[in-house]
């Protein structure tokens, strides 16, 4: 039971959990466009492919598929899992079968505005999101006040997000396309990993953390906790957005209510606490794969347990960045 993980970056200690939670049921391979991204080392086979904007991408994938008898692919980044979605078809007809949400579920958590926006008509907290215009509206009926962050409206990970102090640093946005404007939040950060059965689509695990320390938009320290709250907005979401597999949700606490920032349907860079407390996601999505559905178990971890993540080195030789290898 072979499995492709694309788009693998830095995430060396997923990849582990996936060698190991698979033993001898399969090879682990990992794609990257980049040669010295470290997962890239840490699974079985390695495979260097096209940028996911490449035309080739996809066929290159399906190549890969068949190469070593891939049973489910999935992409560890937020830009990505729209051409899985969109292929899952053509990657079903391979055999293989495409690990992520629905397109319109991608698509909708992919438009930080969008994403807003379905939570407001579902009765469920957000951070306010506003288009420019929108924002300018806000701000002279007194709504919204500076200072303000504005980010691309379809970004990933913290890339392109700027702090504003005044008028005119709004005003020299207001040529750029796709960008959204929210406010600055002073307010603790949780993030929340969570597993939706690909059988039987409930919420198999979840696993609820206060971010301490970010590095890169990536989560670097954070505390597990446990608040019925939080656990609430999360299952509520659930039963009306159709999520599958893996996904992590960013939320701030405003008050005494969390409120939902980002929802990204992929293995979030904060699940190794989850991982490490006991929370499983990888053995879930094995099991899935084998056609077993797994039974929910919400909040078996220990509370209070803290993730500290620090950089660890590998040396490779340059022979080994091209092509594939062990």
């Amino acid at each position: 039971m072979n499995v492709l993980l694309t788009s693998v970056g830095r995430r060396v200690k997923l990849i582990e959990y996936f060698v190991r939670e698979w033993g001898s049921a399969g090879k682990i391979i990992a794609a990257d466009c980049d040669p010295t991204a470290p997962a890239l080392f840490a699974a079985h086979h390695r495979q260097i492919v096209p940028r996911i904007d490449d035309p080739a991408y996809v066929q290159t994938l399906e190549e890969i598929c068949l190469r070593y008898d891939i049973k489910a692919v999935l992409s560890l980044i937020d830009p990505e899992l729209g051409v899985l979605a969109a292929h899952a078809e053509r990657f079903s007809r391979l055999g293989v079968q495409a690990v992520v949400s629905g397109l319109d579920a991608v698509n909708l958590c992919l438009d930080k505005k969008g994403t807003c926006d379905f939570l407001r008509a579902h009765g469920l907290p957000c951070v306010p999101t506003y288009t420019l215009e929108e924002a300018r509206a806000a701000l002279a009926c007194g709504e919204l006040t500076y200072p303000l962050l504005a980010k691309p409206r379809k970004g990933s990970a913290s890339l392109g997000l700027v702090r504003m102090e005044k008028e005119a640093e709004l005003a020299a946005f207001a040529q750029k396309d796709e960008l959204i404007v929210q406010p600055f939040l002073q307010a603790e950060e949780y993030g929340v990993d969570g597993y939706a059965d690909l059988v039987t689509g409930e919420l198999t695990t979840l696993f609820t953390r206060k971010k301490m320390r970010m590095r890169a938009g990536e989560t670097d320290r954070s505390l597990a906790i446990r608040d019925e709250r939080l656990t609430s907005l999360v299952t509520s979401l659930v039963s009306v957005l159709p999520l599958r597999g893996p996904f992590d949700i960013d939320c701030f606490l405003l008050g005494d209510q969390y409120a939902i920032s980002e929802i990204n349907p992929r293995f979030g860079g904060g699940y190794p606490h989850a991982h490490e407390s006991g929370v499983n996601a990888v053995a879930a999505l094995f099991r899935n794969l084998r056609k077993e559905a797994s039974k929910p178990n919400i909040g078996d971890y220990e509370a209070g347990t803290i993730m500290l993540k620090y950089d660890q080195v590998m040396l490779v030789h340059s022979s080994r960045l091209t092509g594939e290898g062990m």
